[in-house]
């Protein structure tokens, strides 16, 4: 065919059939329920294969064995099937019938259930992938959802706080800080690190039984081991299900197993899984050097509402040099390549003008120690220049002078 009859050719097809064709190569994405409310990035989009055009002639002889074909690419599994295939110490094809009540509790509403799964996905993906780094069982990916529902819940005093719950004593020593302006125990990252320590810890304990990990996670080590040592003086052998302890301990074992059955076999329960993009799954990202939560938010070009939902253990306004901060996977490059870029903040001085005192108001739960601690001066000075006693009680509401 002439050069001419080609152009004649294509002037002739329809402009609707080629608009028909272009449209049928874009790709088709399905919408993500689980995805934070964020501006996604453009994916890149590759030139289309024509899909008419005749292949080239083969110049390879006719006997010639075939080219072996190109390795097909690894596909990533999705979240909910990779966490299933690592369950340890859940019998899900035949559940207990205290498992199965829970399972049909959580799922009186599966829309209800399928959107809290949706909400704390990005979070419960990155236990996954620390759960897995470190060799320990799925199931407990479900602890921080028993515990909390993945809400990083505050607390005053003696209480526990944070998706997993910790007490201010097991979290000091399994490492956490807790001071003011800062609670470990809200801080995903830190606090991940600290709960999984503390299975670990318990694994050794308790010879790597699960259900015993799982009960003294909640009722603490020292009574699942009493527990235990009631048990041996009896001539049968008693299962951790039969323990002589709270039932409400009995039940957080439950719960867990519930929580992983339902997600092994959601059809049983009428359940959907939601869809989940592992883009918008969680990652840390460390901070270079002490940053003001501000300026953070203003590099990561993100809403304040965004950061508190990540990071809210940084009340105190300012982030510490070292400290990992909470993004999705889909910002951290970005963020690491602002945060790398900026300049270090320069923090207005504090030291007050000649003359000027300086006055501390006491909150609720304060000590001395505390504030002199907080304001670098020693604790008799901070006594001393308010003229008090080494056993002072503070209240809420006094001021003090600072040295």
């Amino acid at each position: 065919m002439s050069e001419h009859s080609v152009r004649s050719a294509i002037r002739s097809i329809p402009a609707v059939s080629l608009l028909f064709l272009a449209a049928c190569m874009q790709p088709v994405r399905e919408p993500d329920p689980a995805a934070p409310v964020l501006a996604a990035p453009p994916a890149p989009i590759e030139a289309a294969a024509d899909a008419g055009a005749a292949p080239p002639p083969s110049e390879a002889p006719a006997d010639a064995d075939p080219a072996p074909a190109a390795p097909a690419p690894a596909v990533e599994p999705s979240l909910w099937p990779s966490i299933v295939a690592r369950y340890a110490f859940s019998e899900c094809s035949q559940p207990s019938p205290a498992v199965r009540r829970w399972q049909r509790i959580y799922a009186q509403s599966p829309t209800r259930h399928a959107a809290e799964l949706a909400r704390a996905a990005p979070w419960i993906g990155y236990v996954a992938d620390e759960l897995a780094r470190r060799e320990l069982p799925a199931e407990f990916v479900w602890l921080p959802f028993v515990e909390s529902r993945y809400q990083p819940f505050r607390s005053r005093g003696d209480r526990p706080a944070g998706v997993w719950q910790l007490m201010p004593a097991t979290a000091r020593w399994r490492g956490l800080r807790i001071r003011d302006g800062y609670d470990g125990r809200l801080d995903f990252v830190a606090a991940t690190d600290a709960a999984l320590d503390l299975i670990e810890h318990l694994a050794q304990s308790f010879d790597r039984d699960w259900a015993l990990v799982t009960m003294a996670y909640n009722a603490g080590e020292f009574r699942i081991k009493g527990a235990l040592q009631r048990a041996r003086t009896s001539a049968n052998a008693t299962p951790p299900e039969r323990l002589a302890v709270s039932p409400i301990t009995h039940e957080h074992l439950v719960k867990l197993r519930a929580l992983a059955c339902l997600v092994a076999t959601p059809e049983q329960m009428g359940l959907a899984l939601p869809a989940f993009e592992r883009a918008h799954q969680m990652q840390s990202l460390r901070v270079d050097r002490q940053r003001s939560v501000a300026q953070l938010i203003a590099l990561l070009g993100i809403q304040r509402e965004q950061w508190q939902s990540w990071n809210p253990a940084w009340s105190g306004g300012r982030v510490d040099g070292g400290a990992e901060i909470l993004l999705p996977q889909q910002l951290v490059q970005q963020g690491l390549r602002a945060i790398e870029a900026a300049a270090p903040e320069v923090f207005a001085a504090t030291t007050p003008a000649a003359g000027v005192d300086r006055v501390h108001v006491v909150r609720n739960g304060e000590s001395a120690w505390g504030i002199a601690r907080r304001y670098a001066v020693s604790l008799s000075a901070l006594l001393a220049a308010n003229a008090l006693a080494a056993d002072a009680v503070l209240h809420p509401g006094q001021r003090l002078r600072l040295p």
